[in-house]
């Protein structure tokens, strides 16, 4: 217990770190107060000058105190150490389920991560959430992520605080986050706290890591595709730190040193760089600068012969920067402002003979947002804030050539204007019932300099145009986004939430793929193009058990407006007309998720089960009747298993199955004469398919199994230079699952029929990773 004398209360900021030198979950008790620390591992306590023992515990690691003498702003630091025993008294995590407001969510740190099967000893935390109920991904190499029926650009993607248009590699093999660089990841899947708009389904949040602040480190990691390094340190010793990581494949590298001759230039990698800095000015007031840019550079060259050559070149990538002032004002008022940038490009090339395609496109964004806590009581906690942001949007700018003629083609920049202010209440009514009320208002304008194209009622172009000069609005927006969340504990280890959260989204993606590749388009609401809305209500169930056992149960049902699809065969690319391509309707999505997870001990792990269904219904498509959507699945299980037999050797794995998507095929084929060949004296003939009702086809189920190990040569080493292999198996059982189908015909047998195409065999992979 503290000893008080009179005056000024006083600003104590406690960090917490692991022995990796990571910010962790932890309980803090001075005196009278107890404190839980945020995601940095940060807690700020306002306590009154005297003499105070500081009391530190965490789940998994040994506690810790210190005594401290507090006259002025003061910063302590701990660094916890692993622990075999459970502490008894606190349960930080399931505190933080059963009694926070907040339902629908989840976490990930980058120590759970790591102990997951990977793809070719790739830590992807993108894969990773997919594991969670509700969440499910296109495929086996597809970058699309589907939260509770909602498409793959109706998640707000966050890499500290700023947005991600595209966050992986390889067309979705891989995430661009890099594991060396991130702390944890966490997805809202309702329940939408007001602070956060801008899309329909979910928000994906990074966040990446602080340097060390006591002493320089380096780490990094060898893999069969890819290696990675990083380094980090103290700029001033305990007050301030830097990060920098990078990676890079070798897959050309090692093709060309593999097989010169027939490679040649083809080849394909991708290469990524973080970096961080954050600067404690003072106990109140600190300042994190952010840093990422990551590209994919794919090459493709063939002489078919002296006189037929095909080449192909295609390169897109992201990069990122912030700055952030975080500042505690008073004992009761916090404010944090941020200033972003984030741009995505990308340019392509295919070549035919003298024949060429050119085509470039993109997005930039600036923005600026502020928010603000205050506590006015213990059971009270009010936020508000506002941000703005600025988009350019590149829809596209190309040339075609066919000889020595070339066709100069430029779509219109587009630009629009974002902003939101929110407002929200965190109360607790009583020491069982807590209400979170809030109210964000957001805005989007379009507007020039553009011109457009004028459509008849019919949607077909008129052919005259409309010019808007720099700064004329074209098109206003502006809708309330109310938000409501309930939690009533039964007691300590039993709660249950409600919540209704309305979002509404102002950018589309121009897409008519399963997922998201990089030649797809990202454009505004405009005149004809109306903001997608969504209404969500969720009812969930929570229960921590003893033994470190704790399950979840959750029911949802989500209404979508304004949902957007393509005609078939719509051309999207340097499209003068890409609105007239577009048709609008609604979409539902309900089901039940079920989560039950093991925390302690030394197997730990969760299975995961969602039951769904998820529609949409366009009157111009499948005769306006609902059809499933490409990404409903039925029934979604994962398993997840980590056992740690020695302090040497860690085993996992993971199972995953779900009902294969849906898709549309063919029912029927017929042969329609196109008129006869003179000069051979033969007809001309194609084939023209015939459908029924739309994704009425159903692809075979989705399993696969993974296992890994890791190996940790000398764990109880005091040196500093440490090391561990991990060996892992992908699709141990080698399961052919379908990536899409086609219909074949087999010409000797005049049958038609559907083939399947498969990504991933097994695929068995080593990295070695080290840190010193």
């Amino acid at each position: 217990m503290g000893q008080n004398v009179l005056g000024q209360s006083k600003l104590l900021k406690v960090s917490v770190i692991n022995d990796q030198h990571q910010g962790i979950s932890a309980h803090i008790v001075a005196g009278a107060l107890t404190a839980v620390t945020d995601s940095t591992g940060t807690a700020l306590l306002h306590l009154s000058p005297g003499r105070y023992l500081v009391t530190i515990s965490a789940v998994g690691y040994s506690g810790s105190s210190q005594g401290i003498v507090l006259y002025s702003d003061t910063t302590i630091a701990f660094v916890l150490q692993k622990s075999t025993t459970q502490l008894k008294p606190i349960t930080i995590e399931a505190d933080r389920i059963l009694q926070l407001n907040q339902m629908s969510s989840h976490l990930l740190s980058i120590e759970q991560m790591k102990k997951l099967p990977t793809l070719m000893g790739e830590i992807d935390p993108l894969k990773s959430i997919t594991l969670l109920p509700g969440v499910k991904n296109a495929g086996d190499a597809g970058n699309g992520i589907y939260v509770r029926g909602g498409g793959p650009d109706e998640n707000l993607v966050l890499m500290d605080g700023i947005t991600v248009y595209n966050p992986t590699h390889l067309l979705g093999a891989f995430s661009i986050f890099n594991g060396d660089a991130v702390k944890n990841i966490s997805v809202i899947k309702g329940g939408m706290p007001a602070e956060y708009g801008g899309r329909l389904s979910s928000v994906i949040s990074v966040t990446s890591r602080e340097g060390n602040k006591d002493s320089l480190k380096f780490n990094g990691g060898i893999g069969l595709i890819s290696s990675r390094l990083t380094v980090e340190g103290p700029l001033s010793k305990g007050k301030s730190s830097f990060i920098i990581s990078a990676r890079r494949s070798y897959i050309d590298q090692l093709a060309r040193w593999i097989a010169p001759d027939s490679i040649g230039n083809n080849g394909y990698y991708f290469y990524d760089v973080n970096a961080k800095l954050n600067i404690e000015l003072n106990a109140a007031n600190s300042i994190s600068l952010n840093f990422y840019t990551g590209r994919d550079n794919f090459n493709y060259d063939k002489n078919e012969s002296t006189d037929r050559y095909r080449h192909f070149k295609a390169n897109w990538g992201n990069t990122l920067a912030g700055a952030t002032w975080k500042s505690q004002i008073s004992r009761k008022i916090q404010q944090e402002l941020s200033i972003f940038h984030n741009s995505f490009e990308l340019g392509s090339s295919i070549t035919y003979n003298t024949d060429g395609i050119l085509f470039s496109s993109g997005l930039v964004d600036y923005q600026v947002k502020n928010d603000w806590m205050y506590l006015p009581s213990d059971r009270l906690k009010l936020k508000a804030g506002w941000q703005g942001t600025w988009h350019q949007f590149k829809p596209g700018a190309g040339s075609t050539s066919a000889g020595e003629q070339e066709f100069i083609s430029k779509i219109n920049k587009q630009y629009g204007r974002e902003a939101a202010g929110y407002l929200s209440a965190d109360w607790d009514i009583s020491n069982r019932l807590n209400i979170l009320a809030g109210l964000r208002v957001s805005y989007f304008d379009q507007v020039g300099p553009k011109t457009d194209v004028v459509y008849g009622k019919d949607g077909v172009p008129t052919g005259k145009t409309i010019a808007y000069k720099k700064g004329q609005r074209i098109a206003k927006y502006m809708y309330p986004e109310p938000r409501l969340a309930m939690r009533y504990l039964f007691d300590r280890e039993t709660s249950i939430k409600l919540s209704y959260t309305r979002t509404v989204q102002y950018l589309h993606l121009a897409t008519t793929s399963a997922a998201t590749f990089p030649s797809d388009l990202w454009v505004p609401v405009s005149r004809l193009i109306k903001p997608g809305v969504a209404d969500q209500v969720a009812a969930g169930f929570f229960k921590d058990f003893s033994k470190g056992y704790e399950f979840s149960a959750e029911a949802y049902y989500k209404q979508m407006d304004n949902e957007l699809e393509f005609m078939p065969g719509a051309q999207l690319l340097l499209n003068q007309n890409i609105e007239s391509e577009m048709i609008f309707g609604t979409g539902k999505a309900y089901g039940l998720e079920l989560l039950l997870k093991k925390k302690t001990g030394p197997l730990t792990g969760w299975i995961g089960y969602t039951l769904s269904r998820t529609e949409r219904t366009f009157a111009e498509l499948n005769g306006g009747k609902p059809f499933p959507y490409r990404y409903d699945r039925t029934h979604d299980l994962s398993v997840v298993a980590n056992y740690e037999l020695s302090e040497k050797w860690t085993f996992s794995g993971l199972f995953v199955f779900s009902t294969g998507n849906a898709l549309t095929m063919p029912n029927g084929r017929f042969v329609y004469n196109l008129g006869f060949n003179f000069s051979n004296d033969s007809p001309i003939y194609t084939n023209i398919n015939r459908y029924g009702k739309i994704n009425d086809y159903r692809m075979p189920a989705y399993h696969r199994l993974d296992l890994s190990a890791t190996f940790t040569p000398n764990p109880e080493s005091t040196r500093r230079f440490k090391s561990h292999w991990i060996l892992s198996v992908y699709n141990v059982y080698n399961r052919s699952n379908p990536y899409f189908i086609y219909i074949d015909v087999d010409e000797n047998k005049k049958t038609i029929q559907g083939k399947q195409v498969t990504l991933f065999p097994i695929l068995p992979s080593i990295s070695w990773n080290f840190n010193f």
